[in-house]
């Protein structure tokens, strides 16, 4: 298949699957929060991120969260300045905190019980709206679709993607 063509397919794969799922909608499975937010938290609540051992004036206005929105910016391939504006949105609602690292590191920006509250309902919204999806497959679709899956993202992967 020339390549003008597979980027065809891959972008009308892309249009079909963010309609399906609703990625384009303004928040993500309607709640308060857009897909960037939306991995944001589920990153943070992954794994804490180190912040760093900025002085009070700092840590008051959320200067602290530099180091963590840059390593996040990275993986999510977003802004740095929109992921600190994000963060610090988070911290004025009581999703996310600076915390004293347990094993005395520097301290650590986690997801507050609100946080992990809002975090656990969209995961519980998009599992609903996936399996919902999902649920007409019979056995055999639902393991060819996850072989297709598996396949697509090895195959891109090993392109470097």
């Amino acid at each position: 298949m020339p390549h003008e063509a597979l980027v065809h397919e891959i972008r009308r794969f892309n249009r079909f699957y963010t309609g399906l799922v609703g990625l384009l909608d303004e928040t993500l499975m309607q709640s308060p929060y857009t897909l960037a937010e939306a991995r944001m938290l589920f990153e943070l609540g992954r794994k804490p991120r180190p912040g760093g051992r900025a002085g009070l004036l700092a840590r008051m206005f959320h200067l602290d969260l530099a180091p963590v929105a840059s390593e996040l910016a990275g993986e999510l391939d977003l802004a740095p300045a929109y992921l600190m504006r994000v963060l610090r949105q988070f911290a004025a609602t009581g999703l996310v905190e600076m915390r004293e690292d347990p094993e005395n590191g520097p301290p650590v920006l986690a997801l507050t019980e609100r946080g992990k509250a809002a975090l656990a309902d969209l995961e519980a919204a998009t599992n609903r709206d996936l399996a919902r999806l999902t649920v007409k497959l019979g056995d055999r679709q639902a393991a060819e679709l996850s072989d297709a899956l598996s396949r697509v993202t090895r195959l891109l992967a090993a392109a470097g993607m």
